[in-house]
């Protein structure tokens, strides 16, 4: 971080899979690591902007338009879906006691369910765009009923540059979200095949952890002092990520 001004922290263990088979790691890559980055940022007197990214798994299994100020919770101990929640709610308060103690100019951002074009790991929506494109079927954890506000991948970029160039955000968290894409898992997949006029057949399997029921955020905060609003529908995102990964199947095919 040397003769930087502007930290990003992203780095991080996530996705559900990865959290249940190493919650050791996950909880000390995303505590330890975020009390470095930190440390850096300090020792290296970045004046301008620390994004820490939280998680909007904060909240538990029940956020229903939650904001910024509502109680965060987490599931019960030696649950290991939580692991990785209490870690990124210790890095934010961490994040926020360097803003106080040191006045490192910290902003933490909590994503709603980010997807979009680039997007690796194991987010429902590119998983599930994958297999519709080969007419494989997709597999959905539990009965597919729980509800998830999704975020296309420009709107979010364009809320982190909000955070970055607007002074009030300093000292704040965020909810980084479109409340208006709301919709159950089960339709979220049903939606992928009609948009994509896939075959694909929907498989439900047991649930693998502790699930979220309930994902809406509240983005009154953002649109307050970040002017922000999401702009992309949810059938327009689709279509979006559907394109690229189409061409970047094909590539990984040559």
């Amino acid at each position: 971080m040397k003769g930087c001004q502007v930290v990003v922290h992203a780095a991080g263990i996530a996705g559900i899979d990865t959290v249940i088979k190493d919650p050791v790691k996950t909880m000390r890559v995303n505590m330890i690591g975020t009390a470095n980055a930190l440390e850096a940022a300090k020792i290296n007197n970045v004046t301008d902007r620390f994004i820490d990214f939280s998680t909007s798994e904060v909240f538990g299994s029940m956020a229903f338009k939650s904001s910024e100020n509502d109680q965060t919770v987490a599931g019960s101990a030696g649950e290991a879906r939580w692991t990785y929640a209490v870690s990124k709610l210790a890095g934010e308060h961490l994040a926020h006691a360097y803003y106080k103690q040191f006045n490192l100019p910290v902003v933490t951002i909590r994503p709603f369910n980010v997807y979009g074009p680039g997007q690796t790991g194991e987010g429902a929506i590119q998983i599930f765009i994958k297999k519709a494109l080969k007419n494989e079927d997709i597999h959905i954890d539990g009965d597919g009923n729980q509800i998830r506000a999704w975020c296309f991948v420009d709107d979010f970029v364009d809320c982190l540059f909000r955070c970055l160039h607007e002074k009030a955000a300093i000292g704040e968290s965020f909810n980084i979200g479109n409340a208006r894409a709301v919709i159950t898992i089960l339709g979220l997949a049903q939606t992928v095949c009609r948009v994509l006029d896939s075959k694909s057949k929907i498989v439900f399997d047991p649930p693998l952890s502790a699930d979220i029921a309930l994902r809406i955020p509240s983005v009154k905060k953002a649109e307050t002092i970040l002017g922000f609003k999401a702009k992309t529908d949810l059938e327009e995102g689709i279509l979006a990520t559907a394109k690229w990964m189409n061409l970047h199947l094909q590539t990984a095919a040559k």
